[in-house]
């Protein structure tokens, strides 16, 4: 049932006016409350804009830190043919002469047949020889259609096609997928070609691109590539030809534009933060209002952490104001990266130095929680490098195959008659340069085999075979061992046990040491303590970690600040919903008052009423 109401019928008071101003007065908590969360809620809405701008200067110094991927070189070419890339940080120039390009290597068939149908192999099976490795490849009944996709499906480093020269007839034509005189390959097993001799004719030589430095010179020499780009012929340049021509000059030189940019990006950011914290934190006289995150202390030490790391970091290039903000002068840096590109790379990213003895210990990477420090390095095991020997029986290697295996790449030499141990060896090792397995062959004036990684640790692990190449069975007699298994460094940094892969120390990143994430490379030939390792972070490496720092999301100062607001935000509006239910219970309470007063004040009226009309009927009695 609605209660009734009356709104000052009787009294003539606007009593839901009065009601309103009661209701009003008692409502100023709410309000203050109100106010202070709004106050609150820009304090949330500034740090998210300060934690976004946070977030991408985390990422932009983190590739400002890595000084090695710096593109501080341009390339320029005398050639349109030619095309040259600049890597390091050094001018260089070098001149010469084409006098070949890469090809690969093709095979046709001498002979044709009438269809696709057409059988052009007689057994079940062909085989290819390319590089020492012989490939058996199943050809069904083969058909030239079936030889072609078994080819193609054999994954070889060859491909096969049928070509029509003519309405019913067809060729074989298979190329190989790469260039140089590594691409030369053979195929046996296709006798269903008519036509007499050999089955597949070189239709294309596979050979590598050369050039000759020098000219004519007596001391011209010449430099050969399985494919057409060269690298680092001359320090800091790589190029690729595409046709014969003499007379070509590519050179590199200094420009730091990439760079400069970059940094300037950087600064333009750090002064974006730095702004942003002093209107966020700024006192108006003239409003006599401030900023939401006025008296901040952890916002007010980030713009003083900032400011005071590039003051004191002398980095090239980059100065503080009066202001508070950064400047970048991009012609101190181009002058200090010349005249000393490592300084000023370390400058930015990091450097490291080392006191020991019979050792040595390098800073390869860090962390943005990696600290500056003195870093003592304990080698508990040093790094191996795989190594295995083949001891051939008195009559030597001729007529024997060496192969090399890791994971799925193989490489075979098939010795032939003339070869002793360091023919074998010097051919192992043109073919494993070219194929980059990562392994040296080596040959004794016992005429003994031995194979070593390239580089230590367990990675490097491979295997060797020792066959007699007619029937693939072991040679009898012959002694194949490993010698020294692969193994990966092991010891502490800073007491702390690292991870070791071939010869780098890693402490976890995730640990809680001062070192965390940092890797030095170590050399080193005895165990034990052999020295201290100094790292020294970068401007770039500091700041990243105090970025970081503050915007981590368990334990960052700034996103710890911002949940406490949000916490405030929650419980303001608590306490405003507590007064809004008490708010309406206060009018329930004013307005039944009112409407009892109002209702009081009828009944006296309708009585003063009667009484009026009482007495005047009695004196009119009277005066009857």
């Amino acid at each position: 049932m609605t209660s009734l109401t009356i709104g000052g019928i009787v009294s003539g008071l606007d009593t839901k006016s009065i009601v309103d101003k009661l209701v009003s007065v008692q409502g100023n908590s709410q309000t203050l409350l109100k106010n202070r969360q709004i106050e609150q809620n820009s304090a949330v809405s500034a740090y998210s804009s300060m934690l976004s701008s946070i977030g991408s200067l985390v990422t932009q110094m983190s590739s400002l830190a890595n000084t090695s991927s710096w593109a501080t070189t341009s390339a320029t070419s005398s050639s349109s043919s030619v095309t040259a890339t600049a890597t390091g940080s050094v001018a260089n120039s070098l001149t010469f002469d084409v006098t070949s390009v890469a090809s690969a290597q093709s095979l046709i068939s001498n002979g044709s047949v009438n269809s696709l149908a057409a059988t052009v192999a007689s057994g079940s099976t062909i085989t290819l020889d390319k590089n020492g490795t012989s490939t058996s490849i199943n050809v069904g009944t083969g058909s030239l259609s079936e030889v072609v996709s078994a080819i193609n499906s054999a994954n070889a480093g060859v491909t096969a096609s049928a070509v029509q020269t003519s309405p019913g007839t067809y060729r074989l034509q298979v190329a190989s997928t790469t260039t140089g005189e590594a691409s030369q390959f053979t195929l046996s097993g296709l006798s269903g070609f008519p036509g007499a001799g050999a089955q597949m004719n070189v239709l294309a030589e596979g050979t590598d691109a050369e050039i000759s430095i020098g000219g004519s010179g007596s001391n011209a020499y010449t430099v050969t590539s399985a494919t057409n780009t060269f690298t680092d012929v001359a320090q800091g340049l790589s190029f690729t030809v595409g046709k014969v021509e003499a007379g070509v000059t590519v050179g590199s030189s200094v420009d730091t534009t990439k760079v400069t940019d970059q940094v300037s990006g950087v600064v333009t950011n750090i002064n974006n933060l730095l702004s942003s914290i002093a209107t966020n934190t700024a006192w108006d006289p003239a409003t006599k209002k401030g900023g939401p995150l006025l008296g901040d202390s952890t916002v007010r030490a980030l713009q003083q952490q900032i400011l005071s790391t590039v003051a004191g970091m002398n980095t090239p290039g980059l100065t503080v104001t009066s202001g508070g903000q950064v400047t970048f002068d991009k012609a101190t840096f181009d002058t200090a990266f010349k005249s000393d590109p490592t300084g000023t790379m370390a400058a930015y990213g990091a450097s490291s130095s080392f006191s020991g003895v019979s050792a040595s210990a390098t800073y390869t990477r860090a962390t943005a929680a990696t600290q500056a420090g003195d870093y003592p390095i304990n080698v508990t095991s040093l790094a191996k490098a795989e190594q295995w020997q083949v001891i051939p029986p008195g009559t030597g290697v001729v007529g024997r195959t060496v192969a090399l295996l890791r994971g799925s790449s193989t490489i075979k030499y098939d010795a032939a008659p003339g070869d002793d141990a360091a023919a074998v060896a010097a051919k192992l090792n043109t073919m494993l340069a070219q194929s980059g397995m990562g392994i040296t062959a080596a040959a004794d004036v016992s005429g003994n085999l031995t194979f070593t990684s390239t580089n230590p640790g367990s990675a490097g692990a491979f295997d060797v075979e020792f066959t007699e190449t007619a029937t693939g069975s072991a040679v009898s007699g012959a002694t194949v061992s490993q010698t020294a298994e692969g193994a990966d460094i092991k010891g502490t940094i800073n007491g702390i046990e690292a991870t070791g892969i071939g010869n780098i120390l890693t402490v976890p990143p995730a640990s809680e040491d001062p070192a965390a994430g940092l890797s030095i490379t170590v050399n080193s030939n005895t165990t034990g303590l052999i020295g201290d390792l100094t790292y020294k972070p970068g401007l770039a490496q500091q700041l990243g970690s105090l970025f970081s720092q503050m915007s981590d999301s368990q334990t960052g100062t700034l996103v710890q600040a911002q949940t406490t607001a949000k916490t405030q935000v929650k419980d303001l509006q608590t306490q405003i919903d507590a007064w809004t239910d008490r708010l309406a219970a206060y009018r329930t309470t004013v307005t039944a008052k009112f409407t009892a007063m109002e209702s009081s004040l009828s009944a006296l009226k309708a009585q003063q009423s009667s009484l009026a009309s009482f007495f005047n009927s009695s004196s009119s009695s009277s005066s009857s």
